[in-house]
């Protein structure tokens, strides 16, 4: 049976721990005491506010409050001291540490990739809060030279490194359907809603999709994209989420096992132009891509899967006039019609 003495010192260790890991949220003493209630037993209090004193060296109607004027200076004092600075709201009676024991040191590569980080999750980017948040507990841990060190380089006017995730759309009002999508992915659960396709105008009746078993949740070019399985049909669909009416989710308690099918996609050729081509390292765009360099400087031909016809055209839209469709004959169609639209667009008399 382990000693009074060797329980203390499990249990100092165990509150800086829990401190340090809650921060920049506040514990009371019943939050505490629960945390490391098989140590305290049943009248935790004074051993807790002796566990305390230990970490702080000050009694515990002696701490500052979070809003004391000489804080900053105090916890300078703890710091030098090596001992917890832990502050006291008496109003709700709970504890809150204000600075770490523990400093992290980063290099300037990593200084460089965490102020890319905070400025391209800006507000109206998905997830902007919560990674702003999560950002927000790694720069508590920075040491004196790293805070300088990610100042300096947020001050740069030329910027090494930009991160081009501002959407397209306002997706802020689409937060929880974000939400809602992925953790249905993650529990394999059919889902119902409410939705407008893009071929119709914003304010459009919607039309209600059931029985929609979740493959994938992708955010790309500006926009989300929710691929879903119809089960009563036995095709694969691809929707925007900012179509997907807010609120209109539901998941079904029915279940699937996630990630147990496969999307092969629709098989497609193109040819790719001799300037292309003599670069010898094709960006991988396709499922299974096998690209063919033709001989004399001809180009090249690229095929594999892609998604969908949609994001075929989408794909070779992106190389303009350096590619060309040749299978399957509906690409082919697809393309001839487009580009025919976008040379109309052009035509001379045209404003």
């Amino acid at each position: 049976m382990a000693s009074s003495s060797t329980h203390k010192a499990l249990r100092t260790v165990l509150l800086a721990v829990l401190f340090h890991m809650h921060w920049p949220e506040r514990l009371s003493r019943e939050e505490l005491a629960a945390h490391l209630s098989s140590l305290y037993g049943e009248n935790p209090f004074p051993a807790l506010y002796r566990d305390l004193l230990t970490l702080t060296g000050v009694l515990v109607e002696d701490l500052p409050r979070p809003d004391d004027p000489w804080l900053a200076d105090w916890c300078l004092e703890q710091q030098r001291r090596r001992l917890l600075a832990l502050t006291y709201d008496r109003q709700d009676r709970t504890f809150g540490l204000e600075q770490s024991l523990f400093s992290l040191t980063i290099t300037e590569a990593q200084a460089q990739a965490f102020v890319a980080l905070q400025e391209g999750f800006s507000p109206g980017v998905p997830f902007a809060s919560a990674v702003q948040a999560l950002l927000e507990r790694w720069a508590w841990l920075f040491s004196a030279d790293s805070h300088a060190l990610v100042a300096q380089k947020r001050k740069r006017r030329a910027r090494p490194l930009l991160l081009p995730l501002s959407p397209v759309e306002d997706y802020s009002q689409h937060d929880n359907t974000i939400l809602s999508l992925d953790q249905a992915l993650e529990r394999g659960s059919y889902l119902s809603f409410a939705y407008v396709p893009l071929s119709q105008e914003w304010n459009a009746p919607p039309q209600q999709q059931e029985r929609v078993e979740p493959y994938e949740l992708e955010y790309r070019d500006g926009h989300w994209y929710f691929t879903g399985y119809l089960l009563d049909a036995g095709y694969f669909v691809d929707y925007r989420v900012d179509r997907i009416v807010p609120g209109s989710v539901d998941a079904s308690k029915e279940r699937f096992l996630p990630g147990n099918r496969r999307r092969r996609g629709v098989k497609i050729r193109y040819w790719v132009s001799p300037m292309l081509a003599r670069h010898r390292s094709l960006s991988s765009r396709l499922q299974e891509q096998q690209v063919t360099v033709l001989a004399q400087d001809q180009g090249a031909i690229v095929e594999g899967y892609a998604r969908s016809l949609w994001w075929a055209r989408r794909l070779l839209l992106g190389y303009g006039e350096q590619v060309r469709a040749l299978d399957p004959p509906e690409l082919v169609q697809m393309m001839r019609e487009t580009t025919r639209a976008m040379y109309g667009l052009y035509e001379e008399g045209i404003v």
